[in-house]
């Protein structure tokens, strides 16, 4: 398979910070590959680095095979969709499709047909003669996405491009670009710190942490299976057992990690705990429970019965579902 996108031990340093520390990092062509991790973790400036915006202080990055380490961003054949959207909010919406074309000389009447072509695929038919400030968030966000994408790129990077929508309206969206991502083909990197977000989209992806990549795989691989306490802890809400605790569960004496959604609640058992807290979720309902210094969760399907705050109880799970990893 093809790779699209390659760090080979890049860095990026500002000052004493090292933003990004020696990322080794393959992208497939034709993928949807997500960047998560939380702030100042390395995601964006990894995205950045890939588009030129920023420079590595050491490594080298390559699109397609080509070395593009000091390549400036317009010779790169890539695009950026932002947060922020960046609309000019005095041209309308199909001057703002067609900038890119504008910049590079294409005639009027060609650039004025392609950016239709554009809207047409973002399902914006007949907006083009409207301005940003008549749009809906979701609408601006799918102008940006046409402007994007009418310079046909190899790549198209998008820096938490929904994190300015709504929940149900960003929800609507994760499908379209996930569906759109299909119908071109073309490789999406797309930059999150909202893990529901990078499991339901990503085909692959790089779980970030101070600047150095935690983990790379599958959503499955790693929901199912975390690498490091770190990975566990952020992506799913995991519960994280110490050695002492997983050995008295009749494991190792090792970190593992357990998820709520497979925790469940027993009459009798090695651990148990008292109920510190309850969190209706509509299909459920979350069980906190504490035993000695750690706090572990069980998710109690809608229509059983819910133990009262204070209550002791004991707690069970398939033994296969523990899941043994390192401490960091």
């Amino acid at each position: 398979m093809t790779s699209a996108v390659e760090f080979q031990n890049v860095s990026r340093h500002f000052g004493q910070v090292k933003a990004v520390d020696g990322v080794d990092l393959t992208i497939a062509e034709g993928s949807f590959f997500a960047m998560l991790g939380p702030s100042g973790s390395g995601k964006t400036t990894c995205l950045r680095l890939i588009s030129g915006f920023e420079k590595p202080t050491n490594g080298q990055i390559r699109i397609f095979g080509e070395d593009v380490s000091n390549t400036p961003p317009h010779l790169r054949n890539v695009n950026t969709v932002f947060q922020d959207y960046a609309l000019f909010p005095h041209l309308n919406v199909r001057d703002n499709v067609a900038y890119g074309l504008m910049v590079k000389g294409v005639a009027r009447g060609q650039r004025h047909a392609k950016a239709e072509e554009m809207l047409a695929l973002v399902k914006l038919d007949g907006y083009g003669d409207r301005k940003p400030a008549q749009l809906s968030g979701g609408q601006r966000q799918r102008v940006a996405l046409a402007r994007a994408l009418v310079n046909e790129p190899r790549v198209l990077l998008l820096d938490e491009p929904l994190g300015a929508l709504d929940l149900k309206l960003r929800e609507a969206m994760q499908d379209e670009l996930k569906a759109l991502q299909h119908r071109l083909g073309l490789t999406f990197v797309f930059v999150t710190h909202d893990q529901h977000e990078a499991l339901s989209m990503a085909d692959h992806l790089a779980v970030f942490n101070e600047g150095r990549i935690a983990q790379i795989g599958t959503p499955q691989d790693i929901y199912d299976r975390p690498a490091t306490r770190f990975v566990a802890d952020f992506v799913g809400s995991s519960n994280v057992l110490p050695p002492a605790l997983t050995r008295a569960f009749g494991g190792p004496e090792q970190w593992a990690s357990l998820r709520p959604e497979i925790t469940r609640l027993a009459a009798a058992g090695p651990v148990t705990g008292t109920v510190t807290a309850l969190r209706y979720l509509g299909s459920g309902t979350r069980v906190v429970i504490r035993t000695g210094e750690t706090e572990i969760a069980a998710l109690v399907p809608s229509g059983q019965p819910v133990p009262a705050e204070g209550t002791t109880t004991a707690i069970a799970f398939d033994p296969q579902a523990l899941h043994l990893m390192g401490e960091t």
